[in-house]
């Protein structure tokens, strides 16, 4: 049996495809998963058992023509007995339907849309605790007849390069032994509305110094946000940047894989520490972990927020708040930050 499973981007929900996938290969071991989704995402699905990743530059396939000759390569790869559509996008749409002129039958994500819309309405929200995405991609499995129990964690493995490359990183800085205790803080998102003002982080970096003499402090961020990194770090010897521009995923995940915590906003920095079962602290604002996307096995513990009537105002975090005030985010304070590591150094005995 050779399933093909589409999952494109963004970088949170395809990592979070790997526990469904983990699930599947453990049961069935006569499947064959060829998973396609970015190049750079490859490094999620190392060491999955009979998965193979197709990873594609999409901006070689943009519009009809370019779904076309993404279909006639893939027709390639099989033949495939059915597809997976965990992304439930144009494109994918588009890629099923081809595939079924061919009588290949396809299933496709409940992505819940109705729902969420309700609980993002500005007045009478519908406030009901909706599936998280992993048992959304689970039931898309299911709906193709292969119901597989979620397995205990880390849902992604960290290869033998991923921690060299962190090895690497770790010796540059002088921290060839790990000593005292390693935070990591990913200060930013993909929507700003979904980040703290950056005097807040400032705030948060400088406290944890203060509030854990023994820390190290890792600033996570793309190419595009060095600089304020750099500002966050000043002359600050225990706090470090993990650029991922310079590291790659591959190299992030080493990184990841050796700290005691991750605290950031909702952003997938939060969900692949999750996922690599590191304790996490998501701060969510006009987003909600019970639209379904909050941390992995954590979403209650790794989620720190403040119940306002007007939350969620957004799924991803792409709007404007309407209050003007960005209470949601602005009423959690940095020491809110402290007291929640207090409790997870309590629960984690081992940390």
């Amino acid at each position: 049996m050779n399933l093909l499973v589409m999952r494109f981007s963004a970088m949170g929900d395809v990592a979070l495809t790997t526990p469904a996938l983990i699930a599947l290969a453990a049961k069935y071991s006569n499947v064959q998963l060829t998973v396609v989704t970015r190049g750079n995402f490859a490094p999620f699905f190392y060491n999955i058992p009979n998965v193979n990743v197709l990873g594609i530059n999409l901006k070689k396939y943009k519009g009809i023509l370019g779904i076309w000759k993404l279909y006639r390569e893939l027709k390639k790869l099989g033949p495939f007995d059915k597809i997976i559509d965990l992304h439930g996008s144009i494109r994918s749409r588009m890629i099923s339907l081809l595939f079924s002129w061919h009588k290949v039958p396809s299933f496709k994500i409940i992505k819940g849309r109705r729902e969420k819309a309700k609980q993002t309405r500005r007045y009478n929200k519908k406030l009901v605790k909706l599936p998280h995405t992993v048992d959304r991609y689970l039931n898309v499995f299911k709906k193709a007849g292969f119901d597989a129990p979620i397995r205990k964690g880390p849902w992604l493995n960290v290869d033998g390069e991923s921690k060299i490359f962190a090895k690497e990183y770790f010796k540059s800085i002088g921290l060839d032994k790990k000593e005292g205790q390693w935070f990591g803080f990913a200060p930013f998102a993909g929507h700003e509305l979904k980040e703290w003002s950056f005097q807040k982080s400032e705030r948060l970096t400088q406290i944890l110094l203060d509030e854990f003499p023994d820390c190290y402090i890792f600033l996570f961020g793309g190419k595009d946000e060095v600089h304020e990194l750099e500002i966050l770090k000043g002359t600050q010897k225990r706090v470090n940047i993990v650029h991922g521009a310079h590291l790659g995923i591959r190299g992030e995940l080493g990184v990841m894989e050796r700290l005691d915590l991750m605290i950031g906003m909702d952003s997938s920095n939060v969900h692949i520490a999750a996922l690599l079962k590191k304790p996490v602290i998501g701060i969510f604002g006009t987003t909600h972990p019970i639209s379904g996307f909050g941390p992995f096995a954590q979403e209650d513990t790794g989620v720190l927020q403040v119940e306002l009537a007007c939350r969620p105002c957004s799924i991803y975090g792409n709007v404007k708040c309407w209050r003007g005030d960005h209470a949601c985010m602005e009423m959690i304070d940095p020491h809110d930050v402290v007291r929640r590591i207090r409790v997870l150094q309590n629960v984690n005995t081992l940390w």
